[in-house]
């Protein structure tokens, strides 16, 4: 019977231990998500810049010059430097930037 108490003393004892651990550990995660909420999605950006690199190739090379009217590119280089002004003013997030140059690039004919 004196082992019973024992190892009672000693499962509560592991208990209180594995608790304090999981305490300080919710802790931890919760401050890291607390700092992580202002960074932007890093896949996101790199796609978004994917776009953008590919939305200026396709203004800037020869063969859409033949393929599109001068007034059509002029609009689509319009639109990209609105958008772009908006998102780095602040006025629009990430995600709605990141559907307009979809659309600018399904205008401009890439996909």
């Amino acid at each position: 019977m004196d082992y019973f108490y024992l190892f009672m003393i000693a499962g509560l004892g592991l208990v209180f231990v594995i608790l304090q651990f999981d305490k300080q550990q919710r802790s931890r995660v919760n401050l890291l998500l607390k700092n992580a909420n202002d960074v932007q999605p890093l896949l996101m950006k790199r796609c978004m810049d994917q776009k953008l690199n590919k939305i200026n190739a396709g203004l800037t090379a020869d063969t859409y010059r033949v393929h599109m009217y001068n007034d059509t590119k002029r609009k689509i280089e319009a639109n990209l430097q609105q958008i772009a002004g908006d998102y780095n003013a602040g006025k629009i997030s990430l995600p709605v930037y990141n559907d307009k140059l979809s659309e600018l690039l399904e205008n401009l004919g890439n996909k």
